[in-house]
């Protein structure tokens, strides 16, 4: 039975995901498109629904996908095109989408022998925290955790701008810089704040084996309470004229000579 109507109730539901408040009472997300739902499957994340659009979805791709959300036991919606394109997020919907359950994860949940956490503070671009979460990925980080007032992790844009990495780790929201800091003395692991005041530069900083990389909000930099907490405080030298760099460059350039001297690069 394919759904024709955008006012039936999982489509609604569906729509809903695309607002904060609609996530929060569902404790749900939504994703989109072929490439992300293949990560979704093998990712660590549970499927609620899976939306198929058949006027939209062709390919043998994608009929393979289709198959692999089926066995993943969520309740899979055949769905005609306009009420679709209604719940999409995107211009060019591919006709394929899906409810991810978000996970009630806390700072105690992230692995106890974490060696490389990466820590945002006040961070509000959804296209900068995205970028962020998967260039924590692509460095073999333990965790990500969202802190102070972050952009909202599961949001669509967000959730884009990883490129399918918010299935491969835990991922720490709704908690204060100063919980993520107390948690790191806790759990014997330093905290390295990027900051430009007190600071030394990122490449002459012998860092700790087990290492939590704090950065902040795109416009005003890591506030400097949470700075002043941090074990060790690093900035990147900038010889060219730009004021400052993109806080995903930064962090990149900073992670990169952690991997780098612990001999992974």
């Amino acid at each position: 039975m394919i759904i024709e109507s955008t006012h039936n109730q999982h489509v609604k539901r569906l729509r809903a995901l695309a607002s904060r408040k609609g996530r929060r009472t569902h404790r749900q997300f939504l994703v989109e498109g072929v490439r992300a739902l293949e990560e979704a499957v093998e990712g660590r994340l549970r499927l609620n629904t899976v939306a198929l659009c058949p006027d939209l979805l062709s390919g043998e791709r994608a009929d393979q996908l289709a198959a692999e959300l089926a066995a993943t036991g969520a309740q899979v919606l055949q769905i005609a095109e306009e009420p679709f394109r209604s719940l999409s997020q995107v211009q060019s919907p591919e006709g394929v989408a899906a409810a991810v359950e978000i996970p009630d994860t806390s700072l105690e949940d992230l692995p106890a022998d974490a060696d490389l956490i990466v820590a945002a503070v006040d961070l509000r671009d959804p296209g900068n925290m995205g970028s962020l979460l998967r260039a924590a990925d692509a460095a073999g980080a333990q965790g990500m955790v969202a802190a102070g007032s972050c952009v909202d992790l599961y949001d669509p844009k967000v959730v884009r701008a990883t490129a399918g990495s918010i299935f491969h780790l835990p991922v720490v929201t709704g908690v204060s810089p100063n919980a993520v800091e107390e948690w790191a003395r806790r759990s014997e692991i330093a905290t390295v704040a990027a900051c430009l005041e007190n600071a030394k530069p990122h490449s002459r900083i012998r860092y700790p084996l087990r290492t939590v990389v704090m950065v902040g909000n795109e416009a005003n930099g890591l506030r400097e309470d949470v700075a002043r907490k941090a074990d060790l405080r690093a900035y990147i030298p900038m010889p060219g004229r730009a004021e400052s760099l993109n806080v995903t460059v930064a962090a990149g350039i900073l992670i990169w000579e952690i991997l780098r001297q612990r001999g992974r690069i």
